[in-house]
């Protein structure tokens, strides 16, 4: 039953001709445009936030003020994470262009954000009609799909935050890389070429885009095998055995690279040093992470969204927090492997496995923030994918069972429209970001500092007045309550100390920071600044020595 309902919606109805299929699909494209515009309307008013300073407003390389290939390599060669040129290039187009105002760069996001969706609605119109020409209702269904995917509330935090364009170009150029592939596939000649030397570049540029691209070969793989093959044998001829297997070799290879410490594990687990959680907590806890975000997306409130979450970490495998979320990851994954089998599903399972597959590499073992609403991004993909086929087999059922669907698709495409735009107003400013964040995350050491630190706005020129100073303080005095521990806060109730004049209170903050992580810059900084100021210019010299060490360039010609 479950195979005939999913095998009913890929027969085909009578194909638009292709003038009006094109009409179609530029008219749903340009609805898409305007749904989301509307939805983000106000983005271009949002500020700069935490990571965007070194990436982007800190990084002197991308200060291009004059356009041209100079310029642009120097952006390249000096971009703050190395592995993501694509981006930086962007960054300095946006410098240039706008002069270093925010609103430049968050236009461009929201641009490229547009360009997804479109992207995305290429993919699943491509994949539900793989070899024949869409029909009218599938164009409606797939960009509805796209539609829903672009509204999300939890896409504000790729969108409005300057610097994670990384995950929207890698997800931009990962679904172009698949969407002609697919195009390679079905055409001949001089246009299979054509088509597959897109691809090949599509490829690169995703994985020159962030890390979390490196997962797309094995979509190619996945779209070959479940799309190209979706009502065929997977095993057409020997060789294709070799395909089936290239997962297991690359587990394989991953499994002995981890066990002999070889290239991937040195830059993959390198950064557990200065986190607060080890990789099997890591590994414990991100399944719980997986599916809270899900739940953002079932039921989106924009108060359920922030920058920081509380989320208590998994230490046990016996503990339900574990096994409870694993078991309904492996049980969707199982689903899809399911579908995979089966002629004339296959496609399900394409879109099934993307979820967990694009997942990978940031919810498993690489050390990043144990929570991050950016990461579903590209899984979300999946989703979209299957929303598609919903809604295209319920389209072609009775009127009052579409009628039923279709209704509980606009409801939550508007539900999720309504919530992006109320978040939109949460990114103006670091403070109302992070009044949010410790609102959801009372518990966070991090986010109490971050709030602090947004309450100084010293980053941004802002005059320190003495309430936001008290409140500053306040949220730094919580930090340190919570975690006393954690060096940033001891160094920046130092640094608010020391810019008020309270000269003794911020050398105890300053010294204490250092004698807990002596790699604090900042705080050996303004113990440099604060003894230069109390007359010990020899204290002074050592101190700012330090910090030059730790890469505050300014000390080190003073």
């Amino acid at each position: 039953m479950i195979t005939r309902f999913f095998s009913l919606q890929q027969t085909s109805d009578i194909p638009a001709g292709t003038g009006s299929q094109l009409l179609q699909a530029a008219l749903a494209a340009l609805v898409l445009a305007i749904a989301t515009a509307l939805a983000y309307h106000g983005v271009d008013q949002n500020a700069f936030h935490f990571d965007d300073w070194p990436n982007i407003v800190d990084n002197a390389s991308l200060h291009m003020k004059r356009f041209g290939l100079d310029g642009l390599l120097e952006a390249v060669r000096g971009a703050f994470l190395p592995r993501r040129p694509v981006a930086s290039l962007s960054f300095a187009v946006d410098w240039w262009r706008g002069g270093g105002a925010p609103g430049a760069f968050l236009t461009t996001n929201l641009i490229i954000h547009v360009l997804a969706a479109w992207a995305i609605f290429a993919l699943l119109l491509r994949a539900l009609a793989h070899s024949t020409r869409p029909t009218t209702m599938a164009v409606i269904s797939c960009a509805a799909a796209a539609l829903w995917w672009s509204a999300q509330p939890i896409h504000v935090q790729a969108v409005s935050y300057a610097v994670q364009r990384m995950t929207e170009l890698a997800t931009l150029f990962t679904v172009l890389c698949i969407w002609t592939y697919l195009k390679a596939r079905i055409s001949k000649g001089g246009n299979a070429a054509l088509w597959g030397t897109l691809s090949a570049i599509s490829l690169t540029l995703a994985a020159l885009s962030k890390e979390n691209a490196w997962i797309t070969p094995f979509l190619i793989l996945l779209a070959e095998l479940l799309i190209v093959r979706n009502g065929t044998s997977l095993i057409r001829r020997p060789r294709d055995r070799l395909l089936l297997a290239i997962p297991a070799i690359a587990v394989i290879g991953l499994l002995a690279d981890m066990l002999l410490g070889g290239p991937v594990s040195r830059w993959a687990l390198s950064g557990y040093e200065g986190r607060s959680f080890t990789l099997s907590e890591r590994l414990l806890t991100q399944p719980k992470v997986v599916l809270f975000h899900v739940s953002q997306i079932l039921w989106p409130l924009p108060d359920r969204f922030s920058l920081e979450h509380d989320v208590e970490i998994v230490r046990s495998a016996g503990s339900w927090h574990f096994w409870l979320p694993m078991a309904v990851i492996l049980a969707w994954s199982g689903a899809g492997a399911w579908f995979a089998t089966r002629q004339g599903t296959r496609r399900v399972g394409f879109f099934f496995l993307w979820v967990p597959v694009t997942l990978f590499i940031e919810s498993s073992f690489v050390p990043l923030e144990m929570v991050f609403e950016h990461r579903m991004y590209m899984p979300a993909v999946g989703f979209a994918g299957l929303a598609a086929i919903g809604l295209l087999h319920a389209s072609r059922g009775p009127a009052l069972r579409a009628a039923g669907v279709w209704a509980i698709y606009l409801l939550a495409t508007g539900f999720a429209l309504w919530s992006t735009s109320e978040r939109i107003p949460q990114w103006r400013t670091e403070a109302s970001l992070y009044e949010q964040a410790v609102r959801l995350a009372p518990g966070s050491a991090r986010a109490w500092n971050l709030f602090g630190i947004a309450n100084l706005g010293q980053r941004r020129g802002e005059l320190l007045t003495q309430e936001r100073y008290e409140r500053a303080l306040a949220a730094f005095d919580r930090a340190i309550a919570l975690n006393d521990r954690y060096a940033a806060p001891w160094t920046n109730r130092g640094v608010a100390r020391y810019l008020q004049g309270d000269i003794p209170g911020a050398e105890t903050d300053l010294k204490h920071a250092i004698s807990i992580s002596s790699r604090e810059a900042a705080a050996q900084h303004y113990l440099g600044e604060l003894y230069e100021r109390t007359g010990r210019p020899l204290e002074a010299r050592t101190a700012r020595r330090r910090a030059c060490a730790l890469g505050v360039t300014p000390d080190c010609t003073r």
